[in-house]
């Protein structure tokens, strides 16, 4: 099944764009926002974009980010815009936009513009006896070697750098994470999952139920006999450590 991804900027059209994808036979990725999209159209393998922004600029810009960077210029790029000047339309194919579709525009339209893109790339990719990678492979062998974690929320999916992860606690088979921007994100993953998934050199597990990224480490307080508290940036409440952590802690970096 070809994969198309979905940059919109307009929420109430999401649905009726990926039933009428899905009808047509296509699985369909709706980005979170615009940076998901091209962090997602960047790092997966994905077979067309579909691009509606209703914004000039911004649509500009986003073709010109797709086709300079070289993983993502060879995917087709749809535009669907409302802005049927003759320039803009111009300047989004000299950009790199495989297609424009100025709005209102028949469904028959859009779908035949797909299909006829996917057709091209198939035939280059025979021609160039390229290995053809499924999605679903790409996003398996992706997590593997990844700096980050894909996460779908409801319909949409949202990219979250290690790097920007303050701390994960669990809850029950669920754990919630807490994002640099300040976000709380729940997901279906327990502790000990988390633990297999990220770079050792900078979270540590402080607690059966707390795992935390050490660079955000602002200060670690004692707790009674045994026990500490661990304070992190972005975060005004302390998590506990007991000393088995923080042993591990001392053990394996500088605090």
């Amino acid at each position: 099944m070809k994969k198309i991804l979905l940059i919109n900027s307009n929420q109430d059209l999401e649905s009726e764009f990926q039933e009428i994808l899905e009808t047509a036979g296509y699985g369909t990725y709706i980005a979170a926002g615009e940076y998901d999209g091209l962090k997602i159209a960047e790092r997966y393998s994905v077979d067309a974009i579909v691009c509606e922004l209703d914004d000039y600029e911004k649509e500009l810009k986003i073709i010109k980010t797709l086709n300079q960077n070289p993983v993502t210029e060879y995917i087709p790029l749809l535009l669907l815009t409302s802005t049927g000047q003759l320039a803009h339309v111009r300047a989004a194919m000299e950009l790199g936009a495989d297609d424009v579709l100025v709005k209102p525009f028949k469904i028959e339209s859009l779908l035949r513009s797909i299909k006829i893109r996917l057709r091209k790339i198939d035939t280059l990719k025979e021609k160039l006896t390229e290995k053809i990678i499924s999605t679903e492979s790409a996003f398996s062998e992706h997590q593997k070697k990844a700096d980050h974690v894909l996460i779908k929320i409801g319909k949409k999916l949202r990219i979250i750098e290690y790097s920007s992860i303050v701390c994960i606690t669990a809850l029950k088979e669920y754990s919630e994470i807490f994002v640099e921007d300040g976000s709380k994100i729940v997901v279906r993953k327990s502790i000990r999952n988390w633990i297999e998934t990220l770079p050792s050199k900078d979270f540590l597990r402080i607690h059966r139920a707390t795992i935390v990224n050490m660079t955000f480490l602002d200060k670690i307080e004692k707790s009674g006999n045994r026990g500490y508290c661990v304070y992190l940036k972005n975060i005004p409440s302390a998590f506990p450590m007991s000393q088995r952590y923080g042993n591990l802690m001392r053990k394996n970096f500088s605090v």
